[in-house]
């Protein structure tokens, strides 16, 4: 028949399964050959396109400048060779404790030296970190643009907030910062999102646990994420009873709290008990960390620092007394006015706030639906916040609060939902005030900072 092929008994399929004589028209093939298309660009070639653009943007921002304060390099090399710290003081590493293994040890968690135990084995301790920094910041932006498209939103929408993410907030600084801090921050984001993608495919609660632990072992704050999977798991129980297929966090609709009065939860013990597994691992596999170079499983070394003595700490690292200057820095801090050009000057110590560096953030506010999601993702992003707005530091020589980005991921997932596909004039405003002041903050960084 004329403009039709017609696939015999026997013959394969597209899904690889023998077919029965029926006419398939090659019309029909064309959209299925599109259709296949479109699907390998939606799953490779933008997040492909993503990473390529954010790292060699990331890259020409840092201009090789080396990270200098790089503790992760030195300490992954240590630990291939069977050492918890370092042998030798290196000037440029003031924040590391002599412990009683008589090693200099890292204060800091270890999951960001463990990440860099391949590399630095293949490259040797003279590799760059800031090279981690830049590769992992834009594996985290194709990473976020994934997560984005799981939501359901438009081809059109999930570029636009990919991009955001990568230059509308203050993880483009972090990206090309290369500091020991900061890529603290990109480590714990890279594990925070593959967690997210594991629940959004609902893959085994295990693997979740693991990344889950990636993440704290990044930034020990992120514990205080835990009620995101808890509620990943009663969504995921409340779907399989009820067949539904929706991606948590889809935004055509969410698992309501309580949808119907026979769920149980006791369905809820064999995943829980499963993500709690490597959960536990990581935890002993600290404590033992911390036992062997300090005599104690709670110590990390971090409070025996001699900064800690300084006035800046007279409260100890947690009080309330931190919390104004803490605010202000997250909501309020703004530019310094300078007698000079470019007049305009971001602080040396932190600044501007979250609202200037990023205020399509502000739209999260319209994820106010009570699902699983929205419940989940907005206990983690209160929890994870309170620690950081009574710490007696909120953070050295960077732009913006970096700190802040342990709750990007979820911000940034629910701004997605309070948009809901569409994007007005004023999330347009706000999307171009937050990058215009971001390449302000990176023109500073690439000029060779603000002094």
């Amino acid at each position: 028949m004329e403009g039709e092929t017609v696939l015999r008994d026997g013959e394969l399929g597209a899904s690889g399964s023998a077919a029965v004589d029926r006419p398939v028209r090659r019309s029909d093939l064309g959209t299925r050959t599109t259709g296949d298309a479109r699907s390998r660009l939606d799953t490779f070639g933008i997040p492909v396109a993503l990473f390529v653009v954010a790292a060699a943007v990331y890259a020409v921002i840092n201009q090789g400048r080396p990270a200098r304060v790089e503790y992760f390099v030195p300490l992954a090399d240590a630990f291939l060779h069977g050492k918890l710290g370092l042998s030798a003081a290196y000037s440029w590493l003031s924040e590391v404790v002599v412990g009683k293994n008589g090693l200099y040890d890292v204060t800091y968690p270890p999951a960001p030296a463990v990440l860099l135990t391949p590399v630095v084995a293949i490259f040797g301790k003279g590799f760059e970190q800031s090279w981690a920094t830049i590769v992992l910041g834009a594996t985290n932006v194709a990473l976020m643009s994934i997560a984005i498209g799981n939501m359901g939103v438009s081809r059109r929408t999930r570029v636009v907030l990919s991009l955001v993410f990568a230059f509308g907030t203050i993880v483009w600084f972090s990206a090309q910062a290369g500091t020991a801090w900061h890529l603290e921050h990109i480590v714990a984001m890279f594990f925070m999102l593959l967690a997210i993608l594991a629940c959004q495919r609902d893959r085994s609660p295990f693997l979740i646990g693991l990344l889950f632990a990636g993440a704290i072992t990044s930034r020990m704050a992120l514990l205080l994420a835990a009620p995101f999977f808890v509620a990943y798991l009663f969504d995921r129980g409340q779907r399989e009873r009820s067949g539904g297929r929706v991606p948590f966090g889809f935004i055509g609709g969410g698992t309501a709290l309580v949808r119907d009065t026979t769920f149980k939860v006791g369905r809820l013990v064999d995943p829980a008990l499963a993500m709690l597994v490597p959960l536990t691992i990581a935890a002993l596999g600290l404590f033992a960390y911390n036992n062997a170079r300090f005599g104690s499983i709670f110590q990390t070394g971090y409070g025996l620092l001699p900064s800690f003595k300084t006035p800046q700490y007279s409260h100890g690292l947690f009080s309330t007394a931190y919390f104004h200057s803490d605010f202000s820095g997250l909501f309020l801090s703004r530019a310094t006015v300078g007698d000079h050009f470019p007049w305009l000057f971001p602080g040396i110590l932190g600044g501007p706030s979250i609202l200037l560096t990023s205020p399509i953030f502000l739209w999260a506010l319209r994820a106010r639906r009570l699902d699983w999601f929205n419940v989940g993702a907005w206990s983690s992003v209160v929890l994870v916040l309170i620690p950081t707005l009574f710490y007696a530091d909120w953070g050295g020589v960077q732009f913006g609060f970096r700190s802040a980005q342990e709750v990007y991921p979820f911000l940034m997932l629910l701004t997605v939902r309070g948009l809901k596909d569409r994007i007005g004039f004023l999330a347009w405003v706000a999307i171009t005030v937050g990058l215009v002041v971001n390449l302000w903050g990176m023109a500073f960084a690439t000029s060779g900072w603000w002094y």
